[in-house]
């Protein structure tokens, strides 16, 4: 009569190692800084994981939160970030969607203020082919009534930019949102520079591709786990080089 409860006790200590690394990666990556977060639905449940209110990179799984789809946190320390409602909105509209990042990339924010947004004219940026909003309200998310109205404006997509603020980026799970902002953040890089050399178009041939898991996590990602186990290393490394050493 325990496996279950002890079964969605050890989906949830993976989730919450799943986040710690997927926040280590975006970090190394440039796309998280000392603000922003990321999250990732329980299965199963109206509730979801979330780093607290501190730079994600010193969190660690003891430290992750976990929020209801009313935006109160029910477990962990915290406090949870003011801005939780982007994804409790999020879960709550979007059944397909298991992780969420919110977060102040640089040129993604830049590629924002622009009339044209994102044109996805190379590799990086062919996976959002089917379109990033751009959200014209720059305040600080932290009412489901604004929430709400952000939701529906990132509509059936998988990223919106808004504008003068940030960027929200979701996927089917931890590693796919990650690996999805990080190609979002140099998509915008890319834009921006060839844009001072030449006019952009689309890609004729650019479309989302969904990689089935190839046996490395437990749900479907929109990322080759090859390239996320490459990130992660990379992260690991950087990560224990600023650790303090044990005299």
């Amino acid at each position: 009569m325990q496996s279950k409860p002890n079964n969605q006790k050890k989906q949830i200590e993976n989730l919450k190692r799943r986040l710690v690394e997927g926040i280590q990666v975006i970090t190394g990556e440039g796309v998280l800084s000392g603000s922003g977060h990321l999250s990732a639905r329980i299965p199963g449940t109206e509730t979801f994981l979330i780093n607290p209110r501190f730079a994600g990179v010193l969190a660690d799984p003891k430290d992750i939160c976990i929020v209801g789809f009313d935006g109160k946190r029910i477990a962990g320390a915290g406090p949870i970030p003011s801005e939780t409602p982007i994804h409790a909105a999020v879960y709550r509209a979007r059944p397909d969607i298991g992780s969420v990042i919110h977060c102040h990339a640089r040129a993604s924010i830049l590629v924002g203020l622009l009339d044209t947004g994102l044109i996805p004219f190379n590799r990086e940026a062919r996976i959002f082919a089917d379109g990033v909003p751009i959200f014209p309200d720059s305040h600080g998310i932290n009412s489901f009534a604004l929430a709400e109205r952000m939701v529906a404006n990132l509509g059936p997509h998988y990223a919106t930019l808004l504008r003068g603020h940030g960027v929200v980026v979701t996927g089917p799970g931890i590693e796919g949102a990650c690996i999805s902002a990080i190609q979002l953040e140099r998509a915008c890089q890319d834009q921006l520079l060839m844009m001072s050399i030449t006019e952009l178009k689309p890609m004729a041939d650019a479309g989302r591709e969904l990689i089935i898991d190839r046996g490395m996590t437990q749900c479907a990602l929109d990322a080759d786990p090859r390239e996320w186990c490459a990130l992660l290393e990379e992260a690991r490394h950087a990560h224990d080089s600023v650790q303090p050493q044990q005299s």
